[in-house]
């Protein structure tokens, strides 16, 4: 019985070393590779309890994304304060996706489920592109609010939208479809356009239609602006 309770235990503590170093360590250096690939990094200080409860989650995710290009770290604020200042940590656990220039905080529940879904979808295009028009039914059925750009993927109005996909991923879901499939749930009359869906309804860009005669900053201050401001629902339940 006691040989028994020994290679439980010791199977027990091999699982967890094997679970804990799937989690990269990561110090000032990290400044520098920030860049590399995608990160999805916990910022947490030794003394706070509730980094203390994640960590065990924190590894089970490093343990389920190990074969992706996701790596998954940790980095101690209170020994490398410059990366913590670098990404304006101001409270414990910080759950930070990194992917290129762009950060992306992590704000919902702490389940190994929702961290690999916010994960999944943060490492995917900003902008998904829609082949099927019975795709459309199924994002109006799952998301009560959704961005598209209907027409080709380039030019002005396109880069503008992608860009402020980029900035606005974590915060909301962003598309791109041909003329041929938006006419077919969507009142298209000006090509390229984008358009917001919520509440069982849809509204252009004001600046759909002219959005040529525009300086390229202020369309980008004009989108950026509009994108923050439809993605929330009109009155609040």
């Amino acid at each position: 019985m006691y040989t028994l309770w020994k290679l439980l235990i010791s199977l027990f503590l091999c699982i967890t070393l094997v679970n804990s170093s799937r989690v990269l360590e990561l110090s000032d250096r990290f400044l520098d590779v920030r860049n590399e690939g995608q990160w999805f990094v916990m910022f947490y200080a030794p003394w706070c309890a509730h980094c203390k409860k994640l960590e065990p989650v924190w590894a089970l995710v490093a343990q389920a994304l190990y074969n992706t290009n996701i790596r998954v770290g940790r980095v101690d604020c209170t020994r490398f304060t410059a990366v913590a200042q670098h990404f304006k940590v101001n409270a414990y656990p910080t759950i930070i996706f990194v992917k290129g220039p762009y950060d992306y905080v992590y704000n919902g529940d702490r389940s190994k489920e929702e961290l690999i879904h916010f994960v999944n979808r943060m490492s995917g295009p900003p902008v998904q592109l829609v082949t099927r028009a019975d795709s459309i039914d199924i994002l109006k059925s799952n998301n009560p609010i959704f961005f598209t750009y209907v027409g080709k993927q380039s030019g002005l109005l396109w880069d503008v939208f992608y860009s402020a996909a980029e900035s606005y991923q974590a915060h909301g879901y962003f598309y791109a479809t041909s003329v041929e499939i938006a006419k077919r749930h969507f009142d298209v009359d000006t090509v390229p356009s984008a358009l917001v869906y919520k509440e069982r309804s849809h509204y252009y860009f004001p600046y759909s239609d002219n959005f040529e005669r525009i300086e390229p900053a202020h369309l980008n201050e004009t989108l950026y602006r509009w994108v923050n401001e439809e993605r929330f629902a009109t009155f609040q339940r």
